[in-house]
């Protein structure tokens, strides 16, 4: 049975409770399958799911490295050559979509890197991230954020399919 199925059947005994109990009993079930509904629906939605990320790990989204992160983590996570060959395939790339330069989308990512590092939570920082980034250099290359977003992407999608 899928979460649908069981967001309807609870909504169903909510609706049909005779007591306080039952229906106390439905809504809190009905408020933990709403609360896993976003989970379940970010697999069928890669933007949305990586939009969500960076909100969370205090990406501004005013900043157009925004924008061009999205779009990279998203070409990233459907083809993994991408993550080989950034200044020459993945920075054009991007540019080209957003009619700009690789150069500016380089330079924008960057950008967006630096500001989340030092405004972002670092407990999210450090659950998405962990100790795959250098120690020394405090915070991840352009590369290094990409490519470990586009893997959550990648394995959440694989766990909702």
């Amino acid at each position: 049975m899928g979460i649908l199925e069981k967001q309807v059947n609870a909504l169903t005994r909510l609706c049909v409770a005779e007591t306080e109990r039952e229906r106390a009993k439905a809504r809190e079930e009905l408020r933990q399958l709403l609360e896993a509904w976003p989970e379940a629906g970010q697999g069928d939605n890669p933007e949305r799911m990586i939009r969500r990320m960076l909100l969370e790990l205090g990406a501004p989204e005013h900043l157009t490295g925004h924008d061009y992160a999205v779009y990279a983590i998203l070409l990233v996570a459907e083809n993994r050559t991408y993550i080989h060959s950034i200044t020459f395939g993945l920075y054009p790339q991007v540019a080209a979509h957003f009619d700009t330069t690789a150069a500016r989308v380089e330079r924008s990512i960057r950008h967006l890197v630096e500001v989340t590092w030092s405004r972002g939570d670092t407990t999210v920082l450090e659950r998405y991230f962990g100790n795959t980034v250098s120690q020394y250099k405090g915070k991840p290359t352009n590369g290094e954020f990409i490519a470990r977003l586009a893997n959550v992407v990648r394995q959440r999608m694989e766990d909702a399919a």
